[in-house]
């Protein structure tokens, strides 16, 4: 039988991008190696994007199930729309993203190469408007870019922009983590999954494109993103520490913190993208620091 990949899609109060991507994903290339089904979990109860889905796929002729997800968090969408796939193949990519057409046969293709259990594919930024100078040189929307190929590690993941075979998910009960509601489950996610054996390289040449609209060019959201990651991540790394390590990682977040704090005033005089950096800095290590002392500055998320 010909595999089936479904590609999933959790969104919330995004309908112009999600009706971007899904017209992106209708026009994907198969080269009749596959089939492609959608599936779309609206994490707004009121279920704003329904209109936009049930109009798409009778425009598109898509397959596509549409269902809403009551809990507002990223996991809990993310497990819904897993449910609801049919494929042995599960391609993930956010609603504010969309592919080239050769996306998914590119990143199929990289699975049957390196005979692994799933690829992950860059994501490039895509500016609404021309971005600010200080967004640009601080590269602040920019993300690791590896050679197709390259096994990865569990730190270097997110599920922006994924395909992986169903076994993944289904012969261990893996999903993502629901305590980790504001960011972090996809991390932890490949961090469970490597440690059963699953291998996962890069693939290059798939890459996506995440919108950043007018709102995402600000210094404030910037820094509140710093916040909620170190936050989350303080979350589900304090677990691992073992020995030494769990007296040392929060004294070298005390002397980055100090250090980062301490050259802030000498950075005016290097430009406002640096400032930047080492304000964005300060504050993930300030905000690991208060999460090691139980005070989360995780409580939602914007991003």
């Amino acid at each position: 039988m010909k595999d089936h990949i479904s590609v999933c899609i959790c969104t919330y109060r995004r309908n112009q991008m999600l009706e971007h991507l899904l017209r992106k994903v209708a026009s994907q290339e198969t080269d009749d190696l596959f089939d492609f089904s959608v599936v779309v979990v609206d994490n707004d109860i009121a279920g704003p994007a329904r209109e936009t889905v049930t109009l798409l796929q009778e425009e598109l002729g898509l397959d596509i199930t549409y269902a809403i997800e009551p809990e507002q968090t990223i996991p809990a969408a993310r497990n819904h729309t897993l449910r609801l796939s049919k494929g042995n193949y599960i391609g993930i990519i956010d609603d504010d993203e969309f592919p080239p057409p050769h996306w998914l046969i590119t990143m199929y293709r990289a699975i049957q190469t390196f005979d692994v259990d799933g690829t992950l594919g860059p994501v490039y930024p895509f500016f609404l408007q021309q971005p600010p100078a200080w967004l640009l040189k601080s590269q602040f929307c920019e993300r690791p870019v590896h050679r197709t190929g390259t096994l990865l590690e569990w730190e270097q993941t997110r599920t922006g922009n994924v395909l992986l075979k169903r076994d993944v998910f289904d012969k261990h009960q893996l999903y993502f983590d629901l305590n980790c509601k504001t960011s972090g489950s996809d991390k932890e996610f490949f961090r469970e999954a490597m440690q059963l054996g699953y291998r996962f390289v890069a693939a290059k040449e798939a890459p996506v494109y995440e919108i950043v609209p007018p709102e995402r060019q600000t210094k404030s959201y910037y820094l509140r993103r710093a916040r909620i990651q170190a936050s989350n991540e303080r979350k589900f790394r304090a677990p691992l520490l073992r020995g030494l390590a769990r007296v040392f990682a929060p004294m070298k977040a005390m002397v980055a913190l100090l250090v980062y704090s301490l050259m802030l005033p000498f950075c005016v005089f290097a430009g406002s993208h640096v400032v930047m950096k080492y304000a964005e800095k300060s504050l993930y290590h300030l905000s690991w620091l208060l999460a090691m002392l139980g005070i989360d500055l995780a409580k939602k998320r914007i991003f």
